[in-house]
């Protein structure tokens, strides 16, 4: 099934989302006055294994009144059988707020979490995914990832602390700051797009390139590149994906594939086939001087230690035929006519690492 989406020309509905963002100051200087602001008690920390603990000494020296719980099994996809366990947890301890603590999976799997017990989430992001501010999460189950909108979810206190990027090697920054990046590509055409969303996604790209670019200079990469992230997750929460988000779903929830690295080998794929049909991505293409937008970021985002390939990262090329097939179910959101072949000639040349210039 194909669908083919045209950008509205001067007609839009924008929908202003509340949140609270706490940008640029230490988790150790905000935290407790805006867990105290929340009204939360009895907390659930929804991390990674080893990323607790930062948190956990933090609350119990400031809060002593608080009760702090953590769930710590967070995978990537986000599999049901483990969201039904945080959510039996969350459920015992009787949790009346959530600290999402990490990267998209341990927030979409907090999300996943508050959507079922109806509890606030506080957000401090440790990539780019930019899940903090928008009101959706991804699932997976019997090797299908699907997408779920709850406004409920949308977290009500995002903080940024850019300190907390200092660990992050080149190779896992330039895939996360991508990831951002597609989510922003996409929204400059999707069909809700608006003025307002268009001139936060072109400036959420910028600045992340630009912090990807200084990252010798700690504080200068880390405020820049934050930026980029949370104007880029800003967008993504106003309009719908397209073609380039459902191949990267596919690929990412049923074959098992890391998911930022997916959508950073992808993307100059995705770029190259819509380019011609969205005037929109034209004002990027100073971007990368001399080359074509999708070359630039292909070229770019290896120089940094990207995967160039998506065999690179372990895709089989006997899958291409499965995910070609499970892209194709339902509608797809797309400047461009989008048919079978299309996808498969961009998994296809994605595998190979063999992009038209």
């Amino acid at each position: 099934m194909e669908e083919r989406l045209v950008r509205p020309s001067g007609s839009f509905v924008l929908e202003q989302r509340s949140h609270r963002v706490v940008f640029g100051r230490p988790i150790s200087d905000v935290l407790t006055t805006e867990l105290a602001a929340l009204g939360f008690e009895r907390i659930l920390l929804v991390t990674t294994p080893g990323n607790e603990t930062l948190l956990q000494g933090l609350i119990v020296r400031s809060m002593p009144g608080i009760s702090l719980y953590t769930f710590t099994e967070v995978v990537p996809h986000v599999p049901e059988h483990v969201v039904e366990k945080g959510i039996r947890f969350a459920e015992e301890i009787r949790a009346d707020g959530i600290i999402a603590f990490g990267g998209g999976s341990s927030l979409d799997t907090a999300k996943a979490i508050s959507h079922k017990i109806g509890v606030s989430i506080l957000a401090i992001p440790t990539n780019f995914s930019g899940s903090e501010v928008t009101p959706n999460f991804g699932i997976s189950s019997d090797g299908f990832k699907r997408g779920v909108f709850d406004n409920a979810v949308l977290p009500r206190t995002v903080i940024y602390d850019p300190s907390l990027l200092n660990t992050l090697p080149d190779s896992v920054a330039v895939c996360s700051g991508i990831n951002a990046v597609a989510h922003a590509v996409e929204a400059m055409y999707a069909p809700e797009a608006n003025p307002l969303t268009v001139s936060l996604a072109e400036t959420g790209i910028r600045k992340m390139i630009a912090g990807l670019r200084k990252r010798d200079n700690k504080e200068a990469w880390t405020i820049d590149a934050f930026t980029g992230s949370w104007l880029c997750g800003e967008v993504l929460s106003q309009v719908g994906m397209g073609l380039h988000h459902r191949i990267c779903h596919v690929l990412g929830g049923s074959f098992g594939l890391p998911h930022a690295e997916v959508h950073t080998i992808v993307l100059p794929y995705s770029i190259a086939f819509n380019f011609d049909h969205t005037p929109v991505l034209k004002s990027l293409t100073d971007l990368f001087p001399n080359q074509t937008l999708w070359a630039g970021m292909a070229a770019f985002s290896t120089s940094l230690g990207a995967p160039a390939s998506l065999k690179d990262v372990g895709f089989s090329k006997d899958g291409i035929e499965e995910a070609v097939q499970l892209a194709m179910r339902g509608a797809i959101a797309n400047p461009r006519e989008v048919g079978e072949a299309d996808i498969r000639s961009i998994i296809q040349q994605a595998f190979a690492g063999e992009l038209v210039r």
